[in-house]
């Protein structure tokens, strides 16, 4: 089982899929409440699948504004990427979070490179 990886959206452009990702970012436009346009400070994704989605205990979460959390399957990069959903989790009442992930992500990426090697 591969883990998800932290991206922002702009660094999933033109990688190969099927790619285990976790995202996070604000809800820009709902298509029923299966599919959403979030976007995060840096690009725009298509993330489909979400009333399948584990952690959505609150459909009325799935609405424009709301910060969340994607786990789920890149299945196409080009372009506007677009992710299938395994897991959505609102993180809008989580200022902190939001403020936070891009250098989450960074941190995440030298980790993962071997520059940076966390102290337990």
């Amino acid at each position: 089982m591969a883990f998800p990886r932290k991206y922002l959206i702009k660094d999933l452009v033109n990688k190969p899929t099927p790619i285990e990702v976790w995202l996070q970012g604000t809800i820009e436009q709902t298509v029923g409440k299966d599919i959403l346009i979030i976007s995060d400070t840096f690009g725009r994704a298509k993330i489909t699948k979400c009333e399948s989605a584990d952690g959505v205990i609150d459909k009325n979460s799935l609405q424009k504004g709301t910060y969340c959390c994607i786990i789920g399957t890149a299945i196409k990069t080009k372009g506007l990427p677009e992710i299938q959903a395994s897991k959505f989790i609102d993180l809008s009442t989580k200022p902190q979070m939001k403020s936070s992930w891009e250098n989450e992500v960074r941190e995440a990426d030298l980790v993962l490179q071997g520059k940076v090697i966390p102290s337990v």
